[in-house]
């Protein structure tokens, strides 16, 4: 059954068997109890959570947010890097301690599961979709939406330029940079994608960029706050050039002493023309 899940929905839904540092990382899995419908299976699998911002994609703070986490933006910024998975429920997961980001790169099953599900019928919830074979339409979209659209936008040839390098060197699928539209979308509706199933983990690298986390020993022991930050940051900077210079005089004073103690100690006899 495992199996048939993870083919079909490309998920892992096996029991809970995982190392302590696949706990560390989140990327652990929900286990599917026997007496849990597939339905409140994929409820729990795949939360939504309208928000404000994310949910509403005519909100001008919708399209801010888009463009700051582009991917070269975070890559320049963050220094972040980006990894294959294979597991959907994985998708835009932030290591913080890897500063990696997961991407589900296998575009061509979400636009087959799109084409699968563009004519007729609800399938914006479970139910419909698992009679159908595929995931809930609105996740398949905003799965898509947030690789082609966010995070490597297809007009943006820089970002385009990094997941075409992806491609080759982290095995991503070649389909990931190729956009289609009128086959696999549904007009009217579906132009401009709101999100509720990723948008805690889109909020999250808009919070990373706005407010990066602290990873050096010399960060993680000042205050978090940008102005105490700079302040003290400044102070700190100031004290170190000041021994600097101090060391640097000291030399230069030893050195001018024992210049002094070697003429006295050895007298040049003045010569007489």
């Amino acid at each position: 059954v495992a199996l048939v899940v993870r083919i079909s929905i490309m998920t892992e839904s096996g029991a809970l068997h995982h190392s302590s540092n696949r706990l560390e990382k989140g990327s652990f899995r929900i286990s599917w109890i026997d007496d849990v419908p597939f339905t409140q299976y994929l409820h729990d699998l795949f939360p939504t959570e309208s928000r404000a911002v994310l949910s509403y994609a005519d909100n001008e703070l919708f399209l801010t947010t888009r463009s700051t986490i582009k991917a070269n933006k975070l890559k320049r910024r963050l220094g972040i890097t980006f990894r294959a998975t294979h597991d959907v429920k994985n998708h835009l997961y932030f290591d913080r301690r890897a500063n990696v980001i997961d991407i589900y790169h296998h575009t061509a099953f979400i636009k087959q599961q799109l084409r699968a599900t563009r004519d007729g019928g609800d399938f914006s919830t479970p139910a419909p979709g698992i009679k159908a074979g595929a995931l809930p339409r609105q996740l398949q979209l905003e799965v898509l939406d947030s690789i082609q659209g966010v995070l490597f936008p297809l007009s943006d040839p820089k970002c385009k330029m990094i997941l075409k390098s992806l491609i080759h060197s982290c095995s991503f699928d070649p389909d990931i940079v190729n956009f289609e539209y009128g086959s696999i979308r549904r007009r009217p509706g579906e132009e401009n994608i709101g999100y509720i199933y990723l948008t805690d983990r889109l909020s999250d690298l808009y919070a990373e960029v706005c407010n990066p986390q602290l990873r050096g020993w010399l960060e993680r022991r000042i205050e978090r706050k940008s102005g105490a930050r700079c302040m003290m940051l400044a102070t700190m900077i100031g004290i170190v050039f000041a021994v600097f210079l101090g060391m640097v005089s000291l030399a230069v004073s030893s050195y001018q002493t024992w210049i002094a103690y070697q003429a006295w100690q050895h007298p040049v006899a003045a010569v007489l023309v």
